[in-house]
């Protein structure tokens, strides 16, 4: 799939080893019939952004005309990061509430950066700060400020000194 990833106009490319792919979705029915299935993600979940679907659609033309299904124009596809699990850091909630971002996603941070914090609602007390654990990209970032306990907050890149 990496070959088509990079002529899709996508920002980064996450290869892991995911568990399970659900079976109520899409790409677990894809799989199914043997079709080859690429997941993308928008970095910040249940977000869609109109330029993030350009930039797809751009792609996706990139791919037709390779295939010979298209015969107009096209741009030159971006670049993408490409990355494994193992430079992937998690942040987890470590208390239900709240989650306050206090930087972007898609931003560069340093280890120790504040990433957000978790607000008890009704006692209108922090219950916990959140660092980044590394220098990297957060190249996720939670959009639904409800959280539970142990619920995924962002994904940092690492970057390497």
């Amino acid at each position: 799939m990496l070959p088509y990833a990079k002529r899709l106009n996508i920002d980064y490319v996450w290869v892991h080893g995911a568990a399970t792919v659900l079976e109520a979705t899409f790409a677990h029915s894809l799989n199914m019939i043997g079709t080859s299935v690429l997941v993308v993600e928008m970095g910040v979940g249940m977000r869609m952004t109109k330029e993030y679907c350009k930039q797809l659609v751009d792609g996706i033309f990139v791919e037709m005309k390779d295939l010979g299904m298209w015969q107009g124009e096209v741009i030159t596809p971006k670049d993408p990061l490409i990355f494994t699990d193992g430079e992937v850091h998690y942040l987890n909630a470590g208390y239900a509430g709240i989650f306050l971002p206090t930087v972007e996603h898609w931003t560069n941070v340093k280890k120790g950066d504040k990433i957000g914090e978790i607000l008890d609602p009704l006692e209108s007390v922090v219950k916990e700060e959140l660092y980044s654990e590394c220098d990297g990209i957060l190249f996720t970032l939670r959009e639904y400020p409800v959280v539970s306990e142990g619920s995924l907050i962002g994904r940092i890149l690492e970057r390497q000194a």
